[in-house]
């Protein structure tokens, strides 16, 4: 049977499949155009966004959103196709519809759109106009034609030996750049047209980068005026400090309707501008919006975000494209808990229908799998099945059960010991085992998850007698230890600020310092053992320098506040106190969002350790009640898994229906997910009676209790997505499935060992029983947890003497390699 198994089992393997009533994913489709704007529906009235303008001052420029409203109450963008007219000579309506003041006055511009009407008051305080200034005035453009881009002069080394700060984070160094490079020859101040920084750009001197002004321009003449005017600096505090987005929501009824975006950005000394055409827009889901300029654009059916980048500051827009939904209705759904109230109320807004429940036998493999990483046995599977119970108490009772076994807290172990990157390489065999040993007791003992992260934040002493030490010492560094501190327990990727302020997010440079200076104190030395070392407080030093002045910078957290650390005292206290506080507002949210992942194959953010504003919650209420639920009940990872695991939205079929077909992201029906590494080695010896043996383990060893990500162990595990413990993302372990995971499946020893083995329950199986149909039954209650189908009965024969067997084996070995065996469904 160890042979290639190949032109032997293929087809059967198909045909079994098939028959187990297993579904294959269809290609995806190709891109397609953008689909033509449909007609625009009858509104009943019209509303302007802001619902009046101040004009400050000689250069100020404003624009008005023209929303119409349906007689559903749906808003449509009318901006384009509405006019506006003003009586008085105060007020200024270009042909770029910018409003703009003349005279200081107010008046009013009346909005026509259709046969429809509004009146917009304009107050004109002043129409002196201010000199121009580089920080305000002048960087803005160049981010917005793209100067200081990673492709252009803000990449890491510059373009042709002038180099800016990425995206202009860095206002006072471009400054310096621009007017003390090349000896100040950029400028001319006696015919501002003749300098470099205008010649370049509009293609008069040879650009690498093209050209990107046009004379005559709004931008070129603001340049022009700027160096006319002597190049004016301005304070770094001139720039924006926040950004005011409208509309508030996004709602585009249909594919290739369209919403114009207004961005105005707010200043430390009260005042506001218009920058709506500075702004840089960009899709978070391109297959769903598209953006030009400030216009998104509905492409198909679904959900999106615009993100809106403007001098350091972001914002971000929703999106929805509702689609067709003609004959739609809402259908009440019993509630388990408040998942289900807030998975629901998306689902209505997005005129999405749930799927129905699982049965009892799916229930009982998904939430096995779940909790404890391993398949029900054929006996319970059976007796959950015959329990007269009813079925909603039946399924909570299973979960305590799962809750409360062995087999939870050794695949938990696993899951804590990858994102502790518990490793032998880093750790050595001892150090390694103390520190898996002491995770899987806080796991046991459900030790509350801000507990746990303080103890494992605040260790010191040796590897070998506080195992907690070992996390640092698996991290290494301060700049490792403060991304991955970030990563883990605040789902914020931090390393795209060590060396720029971040390119997508409100995290600046002087952050990522201030933060690792709460870790720059902890000292490594070896210890009498020979892979023992000691972590100790060095109290004689251990700073944090900046890498562009060489400053020592002082610990700060990068929001809210942390009590000032004052002499000798241990400034991860004051680090470990605010981190874990109820109050912050990313601690207990990316556990929540983290331990939700687990269950649904993808987290409410997505990915889960890259929380930021571009990357918004799919369901941001039900995330807040996850988060205010773990908060309250003291931070209990078990009751939070339960909650969960109980909801009604857990316990949805994978069969989707003609209203939620296409949804994969609000969790209207169970989503296929591929068994982990371990999961799939565990999976098999529940399923054959089987277990492969490692070197130097006991005999029924789980493939979750192996304590490393490295060695001997990781060759199939590996192959299969185990990660080598060496980082902090989520991403370090895979689900893909390849023709290499497809070829060592049907040939390799991973499955042909375990269906093969003569000490495995295929033979007991076949000796035990006599009738045919009653051997498939108990395979298929083996391997696939339920009972087969009639069709999946019909016509099948095993044959007579040792052909019994074998042909038990081959079934065995294609329900093994089925989709319904390798997914948990």
């Amino acid at each position: 049977m160890k042979g290639c198994w190949i032109n032997r089992r293929i087809g059967l393997g198909v045909v079994v499949a098939v028959l187990a009533g297993v579904s294959f994913a269809k290609d995806s489709m190709p891109d397609m155009p953008a689909p033509a704007a449909p007609p625009l529906p009858a509104v009943t009235a019209i509303k302007l966004l802001p619902d009046r303008l101040n004009i400050s001052d000689g250069r100020d420029a404003r624009r008005v959103l023209v929303m119409g409203i349906t007689a559903s109450g749906k808003p449509v963008d009318l901006t384009a196709s509405a006019q506006f007219q003003s009586d008085s000579k105060a007020i200024e309506i270009g042909a770029d519809g910018y409003v703009r003041g003349r005279e200081k006055a107010t008046a009013e511009v009346t909005v026509h759109a259709g046969n429809l009407q509004a009146k917009l008051p304009v107050n004109v305080a002043s129409v002196e106009v201010p000199k121009i200034g580089f920080v305000r005035d002048v960087q803005p453009i160049m981010a917005r034609v793209g100067c200081n881009a990673g492709t252009c002069h803000g990449s890491a080394k510059g373009k042709e030996g002038f180099k800016l700060s990425l995206r202009g984070y860095d206002s006072e160094y471009d400054y310096g750049a621009l007017i003390n490079d090349l000896g100040g020859r950029r400028f001319n101040r006696v015919d501002p047209a003749g300098s470099l920084m205008l010649q370049k750009p509009t293609g008069e001197v040879p650009h690498e980068g093209g050209k990107v002004l046009t004379k005559d321009t709004e931008y070129y003449n603001t340049i022009k005026k700027w160096i006319a005017e002597g190049t004016r600096e301005q304070e770094p505090e001139a720039r924006a400090i926040s950004l005011e987005v409208l509309p508030d929501d996004v709602y585009l009824d249909l594919p290739g309707r369209s919403q114009q975006l207004l961005v105005i950005a707010h200043y430390k000394d009260g005042s506001t501008r218009d920058v709506t055409r500075e702004a840089i827009y960009s899709s978070s889901n391109i297959e769903v919006v598209a953006v030009k300029d400030n216009t998104a654009t509905a492409l198909r059916r679904g959900e999106g975000a615009v993100l809106i980048r403007y001098e350091g500051n972001y914002a971000t827009r929703q999106v929805i494209c509702m689609g067709d939904r003609t004959g739609y209705a809402w259908a009440e759904q019993p509630k388990y808990n408040f998942i289900d109230q807030h998975v629901y109320e998306k689902l209505k807004m997005m005129k999405i229908l749930p799927s129905d429940l699982c049965t009892d036998a799916e229930f009982i493999r998904r939430v096995s799998l779940d909790l404890t990483g391993q398949p029900p046995t054929s006996e319970k599977v059976k007796a959950f099945l015959a329990d007269p119970a009813e079925s909603k108490a039946k399924r909570e009772a299973l979960v305590d059960d799962l809750l409360a076994s062995e087999a939870f807290n050794d695949y938990w172990s696993n899951k804590w010991a990858d994102l502790l990157q518990c490793n032998s390489k880093n750790l050595g065999q001892k150090s390694l085992w103390t520190f898996r040993g002491w995770i899987r007791n806080a796991v046991a003992k459900n030790v509350p998850y801000d507990e746990f992260v303080k103890t494992l934040l605040l260790a010191k002493g040796s590897s070998y007698t506080a195992p907690e030490v070992n996390y640092y010492r698996a991290l290494g560094e301060t700049g490792k230890i403060t991304e991955d501190v970030s990563q883990t327990f605040l789902g914020v990727r931090f390393n795209c600020n060590k060396c720029h302020d971040h390119p997508f997010e409100k995290w600046t440079q002087i952050q990522y310092y201030q933060f690792g200076a709460f870790f720059a104190r902890i000292t490594f030395k070896k210890g009498q053992g020979p892979d023992e070392q000691i972590i100790y407080n060095n109290y004689n030093g251990g700073e944090v320098n900046h890498p562009k002045t060489a400053a020592v910078v002082k610990p700060k957290v990068p929001y809210g506040m942390a009590h000032e650390t004052m002499g000798d005292e241990d400034r991860r206290v004051a680090f470990v106190e605010w981190l874990t506080s109820a109050q912050n507002p990313y601690f207990a949210k990316s556990m929540s969002n983290r331990i939700w992942s687990y269950f649904y194959g993808r987290g409410i953010i997505e990915p889960v350790d890259d929380i930021r504003a571009s990357n918004p919650a799919s369901n941001a209420p039900l995330l807040d009640a996850l988060t205010e639920d773990f908060v309250k009940d003291g931070f209990d990872v078990r009751k939070l898994m339960r909650t969960i695991c109980t909801s009604r939205t857990y316990q949805l079929s994978i069969n989707p229906n003609r209203w939620n077909e296409d949804d994969k992201i609000n969790f209207s029906h169970a989503l296929p997910r591929r068994l982990g590494a371990e999961q799939l080695v565990d999976a098999v010896a529940v399923a054959t009676g089987f277990r492969a043996g490692y070197g130097g383990m006991p005999t029924g060893t789980r493939a979750v209790m192996l304590p490393d990500g490295t060695g001997e162990t990781m060759d199939v595990l590996g192959l299969f997505g185990k990660p080598k413990r060496q980082s902090a993302c989520e991403c370090e372990r895979t689900s893909n499935f390849t023709l290499s995971h497809a070829i060592n499946l049907v040939n390799g020893a991973t499955i042909g060992d375990a269906v093969s083995s003569p000490a495995s329950r295929i033979p007991k199986i076949v000796n035990e029983n006599k009738d045919d149909r009653k051997v498939i039954e108990e395979l298929y209650f083996a391997i696939l947890n339920r009972p087969p189908t009639d069709k999946e009965l019909e016509g099948v024969t095993l044959g007579e003497g040792a052909k019994r067997l074998e042909t038990a084996q081959d079934i065995a070995w294609a329900l093994l390699n089925s989709p319904a065996f390798l997914y948990n469904r």
